[in-house]
């Protein structure tokens, strides 16, 4: 970091602005990235990266806009570097003390170098790993060899290089840059055989792919001819006795494209210790590792952000997020894309060319790991990976490569796998980007062996309908323990059920649904259920299949009345009364079913009169009804439990009161703790009415623990709202607002947009309240 006295004095001679003076200060006094600038300065990163296209030009820095910072900090340095050789040497007599920062020995100021020009203006995120490969390079750490491993297209040579050019700079001036460890010499050679750019991919003309090569650009770089001119096997002692005689910082660059790796690596092991060596590589090395992953959502949308500026392209959110979201978090896909759109392209021809298998993108970041791979048992199991939706357990990755368990097989491919960050392990599963997902099920259609697709679909098919049968029998009215729950497997299992839709295969898909209704229901998964019945119900009506129909229809109506909106509400009147026309075709306890659910509908479209008539005429079914008598239990408690809600939507709150407690009585004999902890709320809700609060407080702290333990958003939500109110009558407005957003998110992500809006219009009331 250059100081700030210094950088003061040069912004007063080049008349900066005060709003430049303090860009220029952040960036090169504090090293601060654009969007910790904006946020020092109060202001937006993009207007902190245009105050600072204002400094270049008073500096007079022209040019491409890569490359510009950079040439910026060297004509500060060379500013400091006049200063320092202007001032005066001070009298002989005076002593002084050693600055601690500034080691004569090895201020060297024209290091031996062959960087490469800058692809970037400004370095953008990896600050945890570029402070920790500065640090691994410091003559005080005792690493030696160094490694940066990633998918390709990840920022390993981009990493390695940003590293270079900032030992560069301490190297010409220390005193700028006191904390960057400094060389005599930095050597670059790379065995990269393309570069991706906006316009494909262009073939290098120079590549460093052998040990010779490697030792001919040393020479080149330290001037030293004789090694060209030696023999072969006198080529390495010279330039080990070369090395020896300076610090020496060398990259080698794509080490897995090399012809002698094996070579090049006995090579660099032998290295004197004053040499420090950073190997970029696609496999998992086993020297000092910096792992380099894709960029989290919020860092992919800055980097793009900032290469959109930096090209002259506009993009508002919603497209910087999606083209985040469609290059997986991959910078050179992204640099790509930007460039691509910079080119004249439209962002939705963009969006289709980097999903293409065949793409330039596709063929940097992918084609020379994977192609290594064909034939091997590593290759089916990438292709079996690729038919998952979401992070896949080992076990079902294995069921789907082989057709007979080959434990041996699955570790070793997996670990290869692993050690070409082909896939990334997730608590215990493995998961493919989205980028690589899209390039290997290319390879699945282009380069599988035989029938290996059709089978490895059937075995992946198999897998989740035997896994949706553990399921099949469960009693979804009530809770389960949270091990049990389907959770984690839910988008592999919907997976499997769309692709049963989009094949057009009714049985499959019906048997799934029988077996996950309950579940889709109790935990929120409601659009999988719109969409499952949507296709199903169709289906079913082209077979005449009028019992299923019904049921489908029940299904529906429950599901759309729940969400709550005014469409939703008059699609389930519709749904209703066709299945009311079909009941004959069904027994009373579907029936008594379809009872309940038109009662509750008309309760949410506040038809009170209407819900009790139902409810009356369920009663008197249930009276007559011989069925299983457990189920009709239940629907009795149901009976009182929308009786109660009737009672209280019409400011009865004593009747509710009654009908609740006899609820809870009922539900408690029968074991139903699920449907306890329900009416535990409304009780508490008509506690509150009541202004009965320490009995609301005794209520609401016994049920939320087990609710929230149990996972059931709904019902989650239905107890932070009755918080809301509480604290709110006890003028607990923190509380109150805590519990309020709680309530609206909740309800928000389960898509009851009434109950959302009703707490956004309480919390509005709140806000202005205490206002």
């Amino acid at each position: 970091m250059l100081s700030r006295e210094f950088l003061l004095q040069i912004a007063r001679t080049q008349e900066l602005s005060r709003k430049q003076e303090e860009v220029l200060l952040a960036r090169f006094a504090e090293e601060l990235d654009y969007e910790q600038m904006g946020e020092q300065l109060e202001t937006s990163a993009g207007a902190c990266l245009k105050r600072m296209g204002e400094i270049y030009k008073k500096f007079g820095i022209t040019g491409e806009r890569r490359g510009k910072e950079n040439r910026l900090r060297i004509c500060l340095l060379n500013y400091w570097d006049e200063r320092r050789r202007s001032e005066p040497e001070p009298p002989e007599e005076l002593e002084l003390e050693p600055l601690d920062f500034v080691q004569p020995e090895i201020a060297i100021f024209h290091p031996y170098q062959n960087l490469p020009a800058p692809s970037h203006t400004v370095f953008v995120g990896r600050e945890a790993e570029i402070s920790r490969l500065l640090e691994l390079l410091s003559p005080n750490h005792s690493a030696h060899l160094i490694s940066i491993d990633g998918l390709g297209g990840v920022g390993k040579s981009t990493l390695a290089l940003e590293a270079a050019y900032r030992c560069l700079q301490a190297s010409r001036i220390p005193e700028a840059l006191p904390n960057v460890p400094r060389f005599e010499a930095i050597i670059f050679t790379s065995a990269k055989q393309t570069h991706l750019t906006p316009g494909g991919l262009l073939h290098r003309l120079r590549r460093e792919h052998t040990l010779q090569a490697i030792c001919q650009e040393i020479a080149r770089t330290l001037e030293f001819r004789e090694i060209t001119h030696s023999e072969p096997g006198e080529q390495l002692e010279r330039t080990r006795d070369c090395l020896a005689r300076l610090s020496t910082l060398l990259i080698v660059d794509n080490l897995e494209t090399l012809e002698d790796r094996q070579d090049v690596l006995s090579f660099l092991y032998d290295l004197p210790a004053n040499v420090k060596v950073i190997v970029t590589t696609r496999e998992q090395a086993m020297f000092v590792p910096i792992r380099l992953t894709a960029f989290a959502s919020s860092d992919a949308e800055q980097f793009i952000q900032y290469q959109s500026q930096e090209r002259g392209v506009e993009l508002d959110s919603s497209e910087i997020r999606a083209l985040a979201q469609k290059t997986s978090g991959i910078p050179a896909a992204m640099v790509y894309a930007i460039g691509q759109l910079a080119s004249g392209y439209l962002l939705p021809d963009v969006l289709q060319r980097i999903d293409n298998a065949q793409g330039d993108i596709a063929q940097f970041c992918f084609a020379g790991s994977v192609e290594s791979l064909r034939d091997r048992p590593a290759h089916r199991l990438l292709m079996a990976l690729a038919m998952f939706g979401a992070p896949a357990l080992r076990e079902a990755i294995a069921t789907v490569a082989f057709p007979l368990p080959d434990a041996i097989a699955t570790a070793d491919g997996l670990a290869q796998l692993q050690q070409l960050s082909l896939v990334q392990p997730v608590r215990g599963r493995y998961q493919l980007l989205a980028l690589t997902r899209e390039y290997v099920l290319g390879e699945l259609a282009a380069y599988a062996p035989g029938d290996f697709p059709a089978q490895a679909r059937q075995r992946w098919l198999k897998f989740y309908q035997d896994f949706a049968k553990r399921y099949a029998e469960k009693d979804w009215q009530e809770w389960h323990s949270p091990s049990e729950l389907l959770d984690r497997e839910w988008e592999n299992l919907k997976a499997a059920i769309d692709w049963c839709i989009a094949q057009d295969q009714y049985e499959p898909v019906w048997e799934f649904w029988q077996k996950v209704k309950g579940y889709a229901l109790v935990q929120g998964y409601w659009d999988d259920r719109l969409i499952w019945t949507s296709w199903l119900m169709q289906r079913t009506e082209q077979r005449g299949d009028w019992s299923n129909l019904s049921e489908l229809l029940l299904e529906r109506a429950k599901t759309l009345t729940l969400m709550g909106r005014t469409a939703q509400l008059g699609e389930a009147t519709t749904l209703l009364e066709k299945a009311w026309r079909l009941r004959e075709y069904q027994n009373s306890i579907f029936q008594c079913r379809l009872m309940s659910a038109i009662a509750v509908l008309q309760i949410r479209l506040n038809c009170f009169d209407i819900a009790q008539d139902w409810l009356n005429r369920q009663r008197q079914l249930l009276q007559e009804t011989t069925l299983d008598p457990a189920q009709v239990q239940r629907l009795w408690i149901h009976l009182h439990y929308y009786e109660a809600e009737v009672c209280y939507q019409l400011g009865e709150y004593q009747s509710a009161k009654r009908l609740y407690q006899q609820a809870l009585k009922s539900a408690q004999q029968l074991g139903w703790r699920r449907c306890e902890i329900y009416i535990q709320h409304w009780l508490a809700e008509v506690a509150i009415a009541l202004l009965e609060l320490p009995k609301a407080t005794a209520l609401l702290e016994e049920g939320l623990p087990i609710a929230e333990a149990q996972g059931d958003r709904r019902c989650m939500a239905y107890y932070y709202r009755a918080l809301a109110m509480l604290a709110h009558l006890r003028e607990q407005e923190e509380r109150s607002h805590h519990w309020a957003n709680l309530a609206l998110s909740t309800f928000d992500r389960l898509g009851m947009l009434p109950e959302a809006e009703e707490m956004q219009a309480r919390l509005h009331k709140y806000t202005k309240k205490e206002a």
